[in-house]
């Protein structure tokens, strides 16, 4: 056995404890566990139904109109900042995951942003209870799904939002645990590039050289975060394949692996 095992495994003890401990945390709050389990009305109300995730990889502004008519026929997930982007001023997302820290925190004006945008069909939320004071103080805004993820995911992951489940660090994640909760069986991925590391995280659907100013993280940064999440999302794939729902990305030139890659023209094709 290698170094590298006796360290995982050594890893992987500590974490079922502390996942133990988390769960023992979650029980004990009762207002906590009260909003959480208030995310069963949300529990498969899409049943069957098919869905896009749009990331905000560059690979987005080479959609057309005639492909995002497409997109916009069925239910669509936004992220992060999409609201900025050309493509996301020309789709209506049901919902909306803002789940990162700073969205609680000094990009908490986010919130009213994407309202703003999409006035006219204002999207449900996917965030963290932590984020809600920020909605509570906003008018627009409807019934949100907050997620109470502090497990580390240890060999799985799971959907069942109701409860205290595992952070998967990355909010593409995030909106396919929630499509799979919300009883999706096709998930289709767009604009997830998958190459930030590559890019020192400048590169998105939207100028975004205001927001890369303001935290510049080294390559090792990125390299160990993207190792973490590539290995949560095939936990996601995993637990996709056990509850026979479908994910496909459909962003060209993706290096996300998890999921069967194939062109957004030949899977229309095939509906």
């Amino acid at each position: 056995m290698s170094k590298f095992d006796v360290k995982d495994r050594l890893d992987n003890v500590l974490y079922r404890a502390y996942n133990l401990l988390s769960d023992v945390l979650f029980n004990l709050s009762a207002d906590l566990k009260k909003i959480v389990s208030g995310n069963s009305i949300f529990e498969n109300i899409h049943e069957g139904e098919r869905c896009f995730i749009l990331g905000t990889g560059p690979s987005l502004n080479g959609l057309e109109e005639a492909e995002l008519s497409v997109v916009n026929e069925n239910v669509v997930f936004g992220v992060n900042s999409l609201y900025k982007s050309r493509v996301g001023k020309l789709v209506a997302p049901r919902y909306y995951t803002l789940v990162d820290n700073l969205y609680w925190g000094s990009w908490s004006g986010a919130f009213a942003d994407v309202l703003e945008v999409y006035k006219s069909s204002p999207p449900v939320f996917i965030t963290d209870p932590r984020a809600r004071h920020i909605l509570a103080a906003t008018t627009d805004a409807q019934a949100a799904l907050y997620v109470h993820a502090k497990k580390y995911p240890v060999a799985r992951v799971d959907s069942d939002l109701s409860r205290n489940v595992f952070a998967t660090m990355n909010v593409v994640s995030n909106s396919i645990l929630a499509a799979i909760y919300l009883g999706f069986k096709e998930i289709y991925l767009l604009g997830c590039d998958y190459n930030a590391f590559c890019t020192q995280g400048h590169g998105h659907c939207y100028d975004d050289g205001h927001e890369v100013s303001q935290y510049e993280y080294s390559l090792a940064f990125y390299l160990k975060y993207y190792h973490l999440t590539t290995e949560f999302h095939y936990l996601i794939a995993r637990l996709a394949m056990e509850k026979g729902v479908k994910v496909v990305n459909l962003t060209p030139g993706s290096l996300l692996d998890a999921y069967p890659r194939k062109s957004f023209q030949d899977c229309v094709q095939s509906w």
